[in-house]
């Protein structure tokens, strides 16, 4: 990379851009579904994990931390707390604290993200762009199909890239000659990033390929350059160990995973990512930003090493992972929006009635109505009303047992029910199966006769049930606990239809009440997770 001066901003530009961004983000997040409409089984999740943070926080359990964590999920059984970094909790935390716990909270905390993504990306294309192509870069980063998609839910990709964007902004700067404060800004940031999500490491490599670009075997005798590396691998070390503790099917993700759609040892593995890209990213833009890539090598442009190496490092690591979803690599999509602005910024000329500014601004608004028209965020309405009527109905310090593929869901609108705070969730599976993380992995039928599971459901003190019809029906366990809602123990009281603007999983969900003689609610619990291969006991 070349060296050069840092680019000069005024105020009227950062001002606009600003505005831009906040327009941008508001119109996107005006139409995220809310008020406990999850889709995506990890969304509810997330947002738990921030309640969870804030809970902790007020009870200081400095005693027992770990059997304060293990009774609260007992409580609330969607807790995934040590299964994903804790930065992005650790954030929602003092918001949830301050606004209360509920779906909108969450979302804001991903929106004030989603606004640092949009003017990092605005700073960082100012290294090579002046300020209408940089804005419109910026524009096109936040409409981005499948950033928009992921970005308006309760997900951690969007929390993550806004730190990978200004670390990246930071690092570019002191590749440009700015101070060596700006390297140990950037490499922080970047470890913050880390905290969100872990995938993120792979801009590591990308930095250290640019510094040694620039300063050649150099680079060695700088003693800035070691004592980043030695603060990063330091700051780095709770995560490395909470990791290898307690994120073993995310290291198993990497390794093999058995329902892995392309295998990472066949070529199909090796271009997976790449036939994402059209969908991703939308085909007007992929094929622009194609051509600008093409004519950035053809006329062999200098100073693009970031976004070479950026895109050529990310897409080897994430090709080499076993486990493919589209989502873990929007990281790489800036690439393809900053080669189709080149292009359009190189080829179009401004003469002719602002011909650029007028192209750019036509691809943004494509984008944006693809992205409306073609990607919009999923939603499954009904689970903040069935907890609603539970908690209406349920006594005083029960449980109530849920049993369906939105678990999450049902759990986080329970939680988000501060009257309630007396109820406990028991999950169904859990008493009747053993699921390896999801059931593509594998699962254990424990053979519980009916009787078996009725006496379980009384002693364990649940007077009200929460039942998906026909949840994992094909399992013989599954088909014994229909049946035993179907006897003379239980009475329907509720159906609360689940609407939904994709094919889900279900139509409705159904309220029993348990006419048994229910026992009081078991003090203690023994909880097997195999999540994180192991088994708990909660007092």
């Amino acid at each position: 990379m070349q060296r050069s001066e840092m680019p000069s901003i005024n105020a009227q530009e950062r001002l606009l851009a600003w505005a831009l961004v906040l327009v941008c983000v508001a119109l996107l997040f005006a139409q995220a579904p809310h008020g406990g409409d999850f889709y995506w089984s990890d969304s509810p999740r997330h947002a738990l994990n921030g309640v969870f943070v804030m809970d902790l926080a007020k009870a200081m359990p400095f005693d027992d931390p770990a059997g304060y964590a293990y009774r609260y999920y007992a409580q609330y059984p969607a807790l995934t707390i040590l299964f994903y970094p804790p930065l992005f909790y650790a954030i929602s935390a003092p918001f949830y604290a301050v606004l209360g716990v509920s779906h909108e909270t969450a979302l804001l905390v991903v929106a004030l993200h989603y606004l640092a993504l949009g003017l990092g990306c605005w700073r960082l294309a100012r290294f090579w762009l002046p300020a209408a192509p940089s804005l419109a870069f910026a524009a096109l980063v936040l409409w981005l199909p499948e950033v928009a998609f992921w970005g308006r839910q309760v997900m951690l990709e969007v929390p993550a890239f806004a730190f990978l964007v200004w670390s990246a902004v930071a690092v570019v700067a002191y590749l440009r000659g700015a101070p060596p404060r700006w390297l140990y800004l950037g490499a922080a940031l970047l470890v913050l990033g880390m905290y969100t999500k872990i995938s993120v490491a792979y801009m590591g490599v990308v930095y250290a390929a640019l510094i040694a670009q620039r300063d050649g075997w150099a680079m060695l005798r700088n003693r800035h350059h070691w004592w980043v590396a030695a603060l990063a691998l330091v700051g780095l070390l709770p995560l490395a160990v909470l990791t290898l503790k307690f994120g073993q099917a995310n290291l198993q993700s990497v390794t093999g995973v058995a329902d892995a759609v392309a295998s990472r040892t066949s070529w199909q593995g090796w271009v997976w990512y790449l036939q994402q890209i059209p969908s991703q990213a939308g085909w007007p833009l992929t094929a622009l930003g194609l051509a600008g890539a093409v004519m950035a090598a053809w006329q062999r442009m200098p100073g693009l090493g970031f976004w070479w190496l950026g895109f050529g490092v990310g897409y080897l690591f994430f090709s080499s992972i076993d486990l493919k979803e589209a989502r873990h690599s929007v990281f790489l999509l800036p690439s393809v929006a900053f080669f189709a602005v080149l292009l359009l910024h190189t080829l179009v000329p401004p003469r002719v009635g602002h011909g650029a500014v007028a192209a750019l601004a036509l691809l943004v608004l494509a984008t944006a109505g693809l992205t409306v028209w073609t990607r919009p965020v999923f939603y499954v309405q009904g689970y903040a009303q069935a907890a609603a009527e539970v908690a209406r109905l349920a006594p005083r310090d029960s449980t109530v047992m849920f049993s369906g593929y939105r678990d999450g869901s049902f759990v986080f609108n329970m939680r988000a029910l501060e009257g309630r705070r007396d109820l406990h969730v028991m999950r169904a599976d859990k008493l009747l199966l053993g699921v390896a993380v999801r059931r593509e992995l594998g699962v254990e039928q424990k053979g519980l006769t009916e009787a078996e599971i009725a006496e379980a459901i009384n002693a364990n003190g649940v007077h009200y049930v929460v039942m998906q019809p026909g949840f994992w029906a094909d399992l013989e366990a599954m088909q014994r606990f229909e049946r035993v809602m179907s006897s003379d123990q239980f009475e329907e009281v509720a159906r609360i239809p689940t609407p939904a603007n994709h094919k889900a999983h279900e139509t409705e969900l159904v309220i029993y009440r348990n006419k048994g003689a229910v026992m009081p609610r078991r003090r203690g619990t023994d909880i097997e997770l195999k999540i994180i291969n192991r088994r708990i006991s909660a007092d």
